[in-house]
């Protein structure tokens, strides 16, 4: 996807700075679960609990393409490179690099494969191999707790309100007037906004 669309618009994430200040809410996101996963796996791997480090990494990657680019995918589309196009390429770009070198010591070819596409076409003065890299570093200023446990909570929901629709044969294209939640805490609106357009209901 990420390639698909930087070839398109020639976009060259070494022109650009992510600048996380500016960043909206799914890109904030998506950049705390990177840092966290980078902070587990390092642990894990540390403690030679490769299994749970190997499952942590694929949890992140099915949450990267299935939920962040498949929310954030119309702002690749945009016209011409406004800032927020900017931002999810960036966004976008670092958490791809960032998660092959975490992901380096267990998938060694596929990362090495992907890391000479997405950084040595573009910068000469990369280590010529992912295996030169270091191990990604955790930017704690970038974990957000709170925004994480708000997103995995929708995230519950949104696949809760599917298994309805489906258990009730009804599809998700057809809107839905009301939908009830029994939880012990509420989602700021921000959430319930995402909840409402992904299941395709007015209230």
């Amino acid at each position: 996807f990420y390639i698909l669309y930087a070839d398109i618009d020639k976009f060259d994430p070494t022109q650009y700075k992510l600048e996380y200040d500016k960043l909206p809410v799914m890109d904030k996101w998506i950049l705390s679960r990177l840092n966290s996963l980078i902070k587990q796996t390092d642990s894990d791997l540390e403690n030679y609990r490769i299994t749970e480090s190997a499952r942590a990494i694929q949890d992140f990657v099915d949450e990267l393409s299935n939920w962040y680019v498949r929310r954030c995918r119309e702002r690749f589309w945009a016209k011409d490179m406004p800032q927020d196009k900017i931002n999810a390429y960036m966004t976008l770009y670092t958490a791809l690099v960032e998660i092959c070198k975490a992901a380096a010591p267990m998938i060694p070819f596929m990362t090495e494969e992907i890391y000479l596409n997405l950084v040595c076409s573009i910068d000469k003065n990369a280590p010529e191999s992912i295996h030169l890299c270091d191990f990604p570093e955790v930017n704690e200023e970038w974990i957000d707790e709170e925004l994480e446990k708000n997103m995995q909570l929708l995230l519950k929901i949104v696949v809760s309100g599917r298994a309805c629709r489906n258990s009730a044969n009804i599809k998700n294209r057809q809107p839905i007037g009301q939908m009830f939640i029994k939880a012990n805490e509420t989602l700021p609106e921000y959430y319930v906004s995402i909840i409402e357009d992904e299941l395709n209901v007015k209230k």
